[in-house]
This record gives C-alpha cells, sequence and structure tokens, in this order.
C-alpha cells in the first residue's frame, strides 16, 4: 500500500511553489514557478491546478490540497479578504477556483499559520503545547498555539503579530498604522536599516558574520535589534505564556546568528519570571519548507 500524501502550497507575490508531502512531513516532489500577480487571481489558480496535475501523475492517491495563502482571509470560505503582495487578488475564491478544477479537496490557509503547522506537525514545535511562531521577511507573520489549539479570532485574522507597534508615531505602515513592529526587525527591515545607519549595503547573514567576528556596527546595530525585537517577544510571552518560541523565515535559516540569545537576555525584565521559566526560544529547522509542509499537515488533520 502507498504511503498517504497531500499537495502543500506556498503562495508568495513573487514565486510559488507546490509539492507533495508524506505522513512523515518528507517531501517526495515539489515543482517551483513565478506566481503570475500581474495576469491575476485565475491566471494563479489555472497554473496552481497545472502544477498540481503533473505531480498527480506520481502520485496518484492524494487527499487533497493545502494553500498558504498572504491574509487576512477566510477559511471557511477559501477566499482571501485583503492581501497587498497579491494585488487584484482581494475577495477571489482561491480554494474554491483550485478545488473546481483540480477535484480534490482543498484547505485554505494564512501562511504564517501555515508555517506554525509545520513546525507544530513536524519541527521544533512536535508535542508542544502552547507555542508562538514568528516569520520573518518582508513583513512578520505569526502564529500561535493555545494547548494545543491555533488561535484563529473571529475572522481567522488573529496573530498579526507584525502589526504590533513598537514606536507610537512611528514609520508609516501599509496596513494603516504607524510604528509596526514589521517596519523595524523583519528581514528586510534590518538591512534597509543597517544601510541607512552605515552607508554600507548588509545582507542579514553577512551581520550575523560580522557580528561573530567582532565587527563593531554588527555588534551594535543587532543588539539594538535584539532590544527593539524584544519588547514586542515579552508581550507575546506576557500574553500567551508559551512553551515555544520559534522563529522562522529566512531570517532564520541559518540560525539567525546571535538573535535568539539576545532574545533571551532581551526579554529577561520585560515579563513575569514565571512566564519566562523553562521558556526556550529557538530558530526554525524546516527552513523554506515550513508553509508546505504546514499546508500538506492540515490536509492530513483534516481530511480523513
Amino acid at each position: 500500500m502507498s504511503e498517504k500524501s497531500a499537495i502543500g502550497i506556498d503562495l508568495g507575490g513573487t514565486n510559488l511553489r507546490v509539492a507533495v508531502v508524506s505522513g512523515a512531513g518528507k517531501i517526495l516532489e515539489q515543482l517551483k514557478d513565478k506566481t503570475p500577480v500581474h495576469e491575476g487571481p485565475e491566471a494563479t489558480a489555472v497554473l496552481m491546478s497545472q502544477m498540481i496535475a503533473k505531480l498527480q501523475k506520481n502520485h496518484p492517491s492524494l487527499k487533497g490540497v493545502g494553500i498558504g495563502s498572504p491574509g487576512p482571509l477566510s477559511r471557511q470560505e477559501k477566499k482571501i479578504f485583503q492581501t497587498p503582495n497579491l494585488p487584484g487578488f482581494d475577495g477571489f475564491p482561491l480554494g474554491t477556483r483550485v478545488e473546481k478544477l483540480t477535484s480534490l479537496p482543498v484547505i485554505l490557509e494564512h501562511d504564517s499559520k501555515c508555517a506554525a503547522f509545520g513546525e507544530k506537525y513536524f519541527g521544533q514545535a512536535l508535542n508542544v503545547r502552547n507555542i508562538v511562531l514568528l516569520t520573518f521577511g518582508t513583513g512578520i507573520g505569526g502564529g500561535v498555539f493555545v494547548d494545543d489549539k491555533m488561535v484563529y479570532g473571529k475572522s481567522d485574522g488573529a496573530c498579526e503579530i507584525g502589526h504590533m507597534t513598537l514606536f507610537p508615531d512611528g514609520i508609516h505602515c501599509p496596513c494603516g498604522n504607524r510604528g509596526c513592529l514589521e517596519r523595524y526587525v523583519s528581514a528586510l527591515a534590518i538591512e534597509r536599516r543597517a544601510q541607512e545607519e552605515s552607508g554600507k549595503e548588509w545582507k542579514n547573514v553577512e551581520l550575523f558574520e560580522a557580528y561573530k567576528s567582532g565587527d563593531a556596527f554588527a555588534k551594535s546595530f543587532l543588539k539594538k535589534i535584539a532590544t527593539e525585537l524584544s519588547i514586542g517577544i515579552a508581550s507575546l510571552v506576557n500574553i500567551f505564556e508559551p512553551d515555544m518560541i520559534v522563529l522562522a523565515g529566512g531570517l532564520f535559516t541559518s540560525g539567525g546568528g546571535p538573535i535568539p540569545e539576545l532574545l533571551r537576555a532581551g526579554i529577561e525584565n520585560r515579563c513575569f519570571a514565571s512566564s519566562r521559566k523553562n521558556l526556550k526560544i529557538v530558530a526554525s529547522t524546516l527552513g523554506g519548507d515550513a508553509g508546505v509542509l504546514g499546508a500538506a499537515g492540515r490536509v492530513f488533520a483534516e481530511i480523513r
């Protein structure tokens, strides 16, 4: 008997990744393509269905499809409400269209929550009940488990961690707020700020390497970044009292350099000692696979 498998899809503003994932969390086969954003949401749904059809030839017994998409979105209606990185997709029933095009059951989930499910099912957070995950890229996404249950909120829009206010009179954010956390400490923001403050272009991995070698700018700059991020992390610890905080996304594919350790020091005087006790702050071990693994994991968990 063949092992059960499902499709996990990671939909980004630039790239589209479609993978066949086993029940044990192994990627069996995958395809990548550019997201045809400027051709519209229907073209994206069609491309997804074509990629699924190609994979289905070698994996005919798929249980279903999980799609990780930027949000906000509705899981029940299987449609995207609004997403700045996918212009023209607002209100589009992406899950329903892919379901119709492929004749497979489809689950539509927020991409950051998919990353959290990936860690929960197959990664650092296996068998951990209370988890806060942050994904660092262009912005900061999040997923929170409390007593083994994902926190969704009344319209599936909970856990927009990147839009916590860090500085009340800070930089304008596309969400309409000012001073959002992600405008200061996302992967993109860190590189932008490093260039502004040093007059030199930096990649995050270069900052980590420079910190390790004792570079004065990198040490001072990353300590400041960790201090600002620790304000948000400490608030999350006080609110949710997690067992584990998982740091994911491109910034942490190589472990995040000194940031996890600096965060531990940064939250020391910002949250209750009882909440801080036995708290683990870890970098994801799934790298860029967390999204597709979590999207497929949603299928295994919900479609019998």
